[in-house]
């Protein structure tokens, strides 16, 4: 491929390395809570957070949907 060709790519988003990604959910007590994720992948368009089941987050998101 020489210099003046380029690839269209779909999504046009290239990732490279591994992007750290915060979420936010509300406790109980409605405060917020942050949490930063370094498990992200895109499928796609589609983005997979690995979480882990037990954790705070994962709680508030379940409880608040």
């Amino acid at each position: 491929m020489s210099s003046s060709e380029h690839t269209i790519i779909s999504p046009a988003i290239l990732y490279w390395g591994t992007p750290v990604v915060l979420i936010t959910s509300e406790n109980e007590d409605k405060t917020s809570n942050i949490a930063p994720i370094s498990s992200a992948w895109w499928l796609g368009h589609s983005c997979m957070l690995g979480i882990t089941a037990d954790g705070k987050t994962t709680q508030n998101m379940l409880r608040t949907k």
